[in-house]
């Protein structure tokens, strides 16, 4: 049986929130959802517990999900973190950007069924956080 991951998901479409919740939630997971980066950031920050993944929408309101990336990824605290970017589409740019910054992968959305298989590749290779220990 797979161990439940805790995951952030942030996006600004809230049938695109439901949908992933929904199919991570089927897939045994624990969501939190967000739907303005500077709530998720500040949480990430003021939380001892971090989460196991975050997903980010590329295309969001005020901070796009590449500039809330370049922040996770800039924080002693969060950089461990894996994230993976969600899309419809993605440019070459955007894909060497990605890779560039240490995303894990990006998943594009299509139907339900494609969308869950791809969710469970990705959190069946993401390993669960180690506790502290001491």
């Amino acid at each position: 049986m797979k161990k439940a991951k805790t995951i952030y998901y942030l996006d600004d479409d809230h049938d695109d929130l439901d949908f992933f919740k929904e199919i991570a939630e089927e897939l045994g997971h624990f969501v939190k959802v967000f739907t303005d980066g500077r709530k998720m950031l500040l949480v990430l920050d003021i939380q001892p517990e971090k989460p196991d993944v975050i997903f980010l929408d590329i295309h969001m309101p005020v901070l796009n999900g590449e500039e809330i990336l370049e922040i996770i990824k800039k924080s002693d605290d969060m950089k461990d973190i894996p994230v993976v970017m969600v899309s419809g589409a993605y440019p070459k740019k955007l894909l060497q950007y990605c890779a560039a910054m240490g995303v894990s992968c990006l998943v594009k959305r299509h139907n339900f069924q494609e969308f869950k298989q791809n969710i469970d590749k990705v959190m069946s290779a993401i390993h669960p956080k180690q506790k502290a220990t001491g």
